[in-house]
C-alpha cells in the first residue's frame, strides 16, 4: 500500500448537497480517502485536495 496526493476539480452541478458524500464517492475512484479538504471554489467548481491510500492490484 502507498499513499498518493491528488487534486480534483469537481463540477458543483453534479454534486448533491451536502457535498461530503459526493466528494467521498469521487475520491473512491482514486483509492481509500484518508484525508481531504476543499481548497478552492468558483461559482461552478470545487477544488478538492486529498491523500488517498492506494492498494496494489492482486498479483
Amino acid at each position: 500500500m502507498e499513499t498518493e496526493f491528488i487534486r480534483l476539480t469537481l463540477p458543483r452541478h453534479n454534486l448533491s448537497q451536502p457535498f461530503h458524500d459526493a466528494i467521498e464517492q469521487a475520491l473512491q475512484a482514486h483509492g481509500q480517502p484518508l484525508r481531504w479538504a476543499i481548497t478552492g471554489t468558483t461559482p461552478t467548481d470545487l477544488t478538492v485536495e486529498a491523500v488517498v491510500l492506494k492498494t496494489p492490484p492482486p498479483s
